[in-house]
């Protein structure tokens, strides 16, 4: 393992989840539950054993390279932090809008802030994104600390958003129910379809369609060009959450000729027995207006319901700007739990900060 020294007292270790031994794992998820406890203290704790698998199986994503790295206490020998560097590799459809750019994050538990290590590790991404030869640097907070951070950097926040929760316990029902009946009396013919891998036939067609909607989602000022999703991209992704033991539920509305005009998607992890994602929810612009979109939430949350009754936690994202969006989260009950914003900084930024310091 190769170790660079950042100060008397700190150092960063790259940590290789392929290679790491008990006794390195041990202290890193001694450290990820802290983080847990600072980050989200209410939520469920996955075990170690389902979090080391799911670390495992995001490094070796063919079509994106993870760099991670420990921050650890010399003194006490204790992780205190971590890093992330990542890159869309050439294998990705969504190579060409996005090798221009890194994708990073860094985290330090609370005691370790303010005293100068967060611009060391800045300074480590950015001499990553220099070596391989990218512009543009990207990332996300929803921590105050670290929209301070990202500010007193210089980075341009691009996009503004809410994470948001629904408490199932709090859900009109009767609503709910409503919506779902009054979808297939809006669009007469469409049918609702659940499945937890698509089916081989439409996967071509799916695919089209979930790169459509995935990028009308608002990306702000973001310089991030499309999302591409092929069969090939779309099947490594389902593999890779079933090695994790993951459930990905996906909604689709099928008109009468057998178009695909929407569809909503849930993510379960059964290491967090009462929480469930919503990800992504779209209707095509052509089959817009007949209440898909409220059908197709409503049979997911249906279907939640019945399936899974431990569940009493919905979590979501939406950028600000999604008006239609948030309009129907609005109704559904989901409150904010915390706003987030993404945010950008070239290298010659980057550059010019360092060279200030």
């Amino acid at each position: 393992m190769s170790k660079k020294s950042m100060s008397p007292e700190i150092l960063v270790e790259k940590f290789d989840p392929l290679k790491e031994s008990d006794e390195e794992w041990k202290r890193f998820h001694e450290y990820r539950r802290k983080k847990h406890m600072e980050v989200n203290p209410n939520d469920p704790v996955s075990s170690d054993a389902s979090v080391k698998n799911s670390v495992q199986q995001n490094v070796q994503n063919p079509e994106f390279g993870i760099h991670l790295l420990s921050i650890i206490d010399k003194k006490t020998n204790k992780q205190v932090g971590d890093a992330l560097q990542g890159l869309i590799l050439e294998a990705s459809p969504s190579y060409e809008g996005t090798k221009h750019l890194i994708q990073f994050d860094i985290f330090l538990l609370s005691s370790y802030r303010r005293k100068g290590i967060g611009s060391r590790l800045l300074k480590q991404v950015y001499d990553f994104a220099i070596e391989h030869n990218k512009t543009l640097l990207v990332t996300d907070s929803s921590d105050e600390d670290g929209k301070a951070f990202l500010k007193a950097i210089g980075a341009q926040v691009a996009l503004s958003g809410v994470d948001n929760r629904l408490q199932l316990s709090d859900v009109d029902w009767d609503m709910i129910e409503s919506w779902a009946k009054e979808g297939p009396k809006r669009s007469a013919g469409t049918i609702l379809d659940i499945v937890q891998k698509i089916p081989d036939e439409i996967l071509e067609e799916y695919c089209k369609v979930y790169t459509e909607v995935t990028n009308q989602q608002p990306l702000g000022e973001l310089d991030v060009g499309a999302i591409v999703f092929t069969p090939d991209s779309y099947r490594t992704m389902e593999e890779m959450f079933e090695k994790m033991n993951r459930t990905w539920i996906t909604i689709i509305a099928k008109e009468p000729n057998g178009k695909i005009s929407g569809l909503t998607e849930m993510r379960y992890n059964p290491e967090r027995k009462t929480m469930i994602s919503q990800i992504l929810t779209g209707v095509q612009q052509d089959y817009r207006g007949r209440g898909i979109g409220k059908w197709l939430k409503a049979a997911m949350l249906l279907y939640v319901r019945e399936k899974y009754p431990e569940i009493n936690i919905v979590t979501t994202g939406n950028a600000t700007t999604n008006k239609p969006m948030l309009s129907i989260n609005d109704r559904l009950g989901f409150k904010v739990h915390k706003e987030t914003v993404n945010a950008q900084i070239t290298v010659d930024q980057l550059t010019n900060y360092f060279n200030s310091l």
